[in-house]
């Protein structure tokens, strides 16, 4: 019961400031952090905020008392389970909660408050300390990199949000249309690349936020490569709704001279440096906790597939050395039937948590090259360097055997402690040997199954990219407790708007509700979802 414990306390930071936007700054600045005096040295007066915005992004234990349970509820019981990943082993709220589609409101307005409560107050901060200072706009460019990342995710969530005029003051905030979002992420990232390229150019060597820096230790070069594969992930991400802008967006980031992720050296971690502390809540969740295994979908398509990276992503369950994954929305009576029979993730406490991976980056590429895009290469060539990039950042060695498979397909998928909640239709049926002939939609359906695959264990990212194309088939859940809000097969589109904004931003929140082109609820599809 750890969740609900803590679950409540920034539900009531929420219903206090979501809509006071003039008190944001006040309310998510520590005094005891640094004088005004010492702000002047060092770039302190800006760097503490790039930490405050790293480490909310995916939540970690910057507030002790509930920072795990925070990822708990932000990633691994939204994201990490729909995208198929993971599956929850716990029954909170008696077995009536998010995970079958009872959405728990002190569990989904949660990512709402890591977004308007953290990040964008730090962002608002280096905005106002910038402003006006040509010297520090390199800065600025910095922190507009990171907001992108943080408020794409949040709005992948939701849709509209009070994104643009953040700030501004007053008791109300109107929303802004996904479309509107997304222009200005792309509007952001080319200004960004623009501005630290001609810093890079003219102070060759010079990391001026290397002390605060947890991602990238303050080199500018990295960033830019993560502003173009950033720009790429979101472009392929309109590749529906906007197909031309998204051609445009795509082809510059990879033309760019920097370009985009190549190595699993440009990978984006967030770890442990300048004596801030990181560990990966997902060692705690699923060991300490005892809430999250294996997803049922990763067992049937590591397990079809024959696949070595399965070793490295997880542990043999503890009751038969086997691999066993769990279904999501299925009702769990009794909580030890669904612990050692299960397969716990292979995570340590100082695992890095992976922002973003050179493997996406070849998928994104090759998605594209089968869409006519210049990506710098054919698909089937980005496509297997793609797997091998994977494999690589896995330790799993050579995927020359792997790539060349042209007959394992997803296994049938049995639930070890209840069969009704075995799976053995309905499966993918695809392969993973590249073949030239096959249909575009075909050839899709591969690229982003692999691409699922190497993006473990970002759910949120791959929870997105299954609602975009569809792809891997995720198997849907055993129980629906929606009210018919969400259809089965389809599958939670979004998360409705967090209550405490119908309290305290009524009005705004409307303007958000105006603007999804549905009802506020699960089972309304975002602006980007358009694929026919």
């Amino acid at each position: 019961m750890k969740l609900i414990k803590y679950s409540l306390l920034p539900g009531l930071a929420l219903i206090l400031c979501f809509g006071c936007t003039k008190n944001f700054e006040a309310y998510n600045t520590n005094p005891n952090n640094a004088t005004q005096q010492q702000l002047q040295y060092d770039n302190l007066g800006t760097g503490v905020f790039f930490s405050q915005m790293e480490q909310n992004i995916f939540p970690t234990a910057q507030q002790p008392a509930f920072g795990d349970e925070m990822y708990q509820i932000v990633q691994n019981l939204c994201g990490d389970i729909y995208s198929g990943y993971m599956g929850a082993s716990n029954n909170w709220f008696g077995g009536v909660n998010s995970t079958n589609y009872s959405m728990t409101p002190s569990w989904y307005g949660q990512a709402f408050g890591r977004a308007f409560l953290s990040v964008m107050p730090a962002w608002l901060s280096i905005k106002k300390q910038t402003q006006g200072n040509p010297s520090l706009q390199h800065i600025y460019a910095l922190a507009q990199i990171i907001k992108v990342e943080s408020i794409s995710r949040t709005t992948d969530m939701y849709g509209p949000l009070p994104y643009k005029q953040f700030g501004a003051g007053g008791l109300t905030t109107t929303y802004d249309g996904q479309d509107a979002i997304y222009a200005s992420f792309f509007t952001d990232l080319d200004s960004a690349i623009s501005t630290l390229s001609a810093y890079v150019q003219n102070n060759p060597g010079s990391m001026p936020l290397a002390s605060y820096d947890l991602i990238y230790a303050g080199d500018y070069t990295k960033w830019i490569k993560f502003a173009n594969s950033l720009k790429l992930r979101l472009a392929m991400r309109i590749a529906y709704a906007d197909p031309a802008n998204a051609k445009k967006y795509a082809e510059a980031a990879v033309a760019n001279p920097y370009g985009v992720m190549m190595t699993d050296a440009d990978d984006a971690l967030l770890q442990s440096a300048n004596g801030v502390n990181i560990h990966n809540p997902l060692q705690i969740i699923c060991f300490n906790f005892n809430d999250i295994r294996m997803g049922a979908t990763m067992e049937s398509l590591l397990g079809g597939y024959k696949d070595p990276r399965l070793s490295k992503m997880f542990n043999p369950a503890v009751k038969d050395g086997q691999y066993h994954g769990i279904r999501t929305g299925i009702t769990i009576t009794n909580v030890s039937l669904y612990a050692d029979p299960f397969s716990t993730l292979n995570v340590a406490l100082t695992t890095p948590i992976r922002w973003m991976s050179a493997a996406e980056m070849y998928f994104l590429r090759a998605e594209g090259a089968v869409r006519g895009w210049s990506m710098g290469g054919t698909a089937q060539s980005l496509y297997e360097t793609g797997v091998q990039t994977s494999f690589t950042q896995w330790g799993a060695g050579s995927a020359s055997a792997y790539i060349l498979d042209s007959t394992s397909k997803a296994a049938v998928y049995v639930d070890p402690s209840n069969s009704a909640n075995n799976m053995s239709s309905g499966l993918s049926t695809i392969t993973v040997k590249w073949k030239a002939s096959d249909a575009a939609e075909t050839q899709l359906e591969r690229i982003v199954t692999q691409k699922w695959i190497a993006m473990y264990p970002d759910g949120q990212e791959a929870w997105s990219e299954f609602r975009r194309t569809g792809y891997p088939k995720v198997f849907p859940v055993v129980v629906n407790n929606s009210g018919g809000l969400i259809q089965t097969a389809a599958q939670i589109q979004r998360l409705p708007f967090p209550q405490s904004e119908y309290q305290s931003n009524a009005a705004g929140v409307a303007t958000g509700v105006g603007l999804l082109g549905g009802l506020d609820n699960g089972g309304t599809k975002l602006w980007w979802d358009k694929k026919p």
